[in-house]
């Protein structure tokens, strides 16, 4: 099976003013500030580098929205809480493609998903960054969010991780849900550009070692979270009142994937523009 890769961002202007800013070169813009200063101050700019690496990359985004990968994965985690809400939900798990067995762990159940959705794909013949990016966006969503959830004072088994996953399963629990993935998401996009440049940098003024480095990624991921913030409330409306009228499908998920990223990508250009 053939691996669809999003490629280089083309040497232009916009992708000239992601290297600066990295750089320290200001780069235009607000915020920008034409200053050099430490990794402090590039952190406190990752608003603005967010939102450039946005500009140069607007093909790839707009490659993202299409992929069937990426709508998928997000299907699939719909269907995943959803099963959780049913006695036998080792049964509805299992019609998805996913296998648990009484000992499983929520480590198993996101193995499982990941072959699940890997399955998928392999159907469709081709697989992508972009669907790489969601498959690992959605392992960190269920295990950040229900892994502390699946252990408690008698420990962690088969009920503990259902319990887990039905927290998710209520419009509160998946707004949540759909802020972290889509936040784990768009910063996984981001950090496939910018890695382009960010290493190169390590031993810079701007990035001084790897722990430089480390911190910026941190903070690229705090900002992609606050900025998924924009989603949470339409993910959970989004998902209660689907479910309730018509039933969730990886059609009307598709429909809903589309209006979410747009909503996101805005998010975070406004917060350039009101530096």
């Amino acid at each position: 099976m053939g691996h669809q890769r999003l490629g280089d961002i083309p040497k232009t202007q916009r992708w000239n003013t992601v290297v600066a800013r990295v750089a320290g070169g200001g780069g235009g813009g607000a915020g920008a500030g034409g200053s050099v200063g430490g990794t402090a101050a590039l952190i406190s700019d990752v608003d603005s580098v967010a939102s450039d690496v946005l500009d140069a990359a607007e093909q790839g985004l707009d490659a993202a929205i299409n992929d069937p990968g990426l709508r998928f994965t997000f299907y699939t985690l719909t269907q995943i809480v959803l099963a959780a809400r049913q006695p036998d939900w080792q049964s509805e798990l299992a019609s998805l493609g996913i296998h648990l067995s009484g000992e499983s762990s929520l480590f198993d159940l996101t193995s499982d998903v990941q072959a699940a959705i890997d399955d998928h794909i392999q159907k469709l013949g081709r697989r992508t960054d972009i669907s790489e990016m969601a498959q690992k966006a959605a392992s960190d969503a269920l295990t950040s969010l229900a892994g502390p959830r699946a252990k408690t004072l008698f420990g962690s088994g088969p009920d503990e991780l259902k319990d887990a996953i039905h927290e998710l399963s209520t419009k509160k629990g998946f707004s949540r849900l759909g802020q972290k993935f889509f936040g784990r998401f768009m910063c996984r996009f981001l950090n496939f550009y910018l890695s382009r440049i960010t290493p190169q940098q390590v031993g810079s003024d701007r990035l001084a070692n790897a722990g430089a480095l480390s911190d910026f990624n941190e903070a690229l991921d705090t900002h992609c979270q606050q900025s998924a913030g924009i989603v949470r409330d339409f993910c959970g409306e989004w998902y209660s009142k689907t479910e309730f009228q018509k039933g969730i499908t990886l059609e009307n998920t598709s429909g809903f994937m589309a209006i979410a990223v747009k909503k996101l990508q805005a998010e975070l250009r406004k917060q350039r523009e009101d530096q």
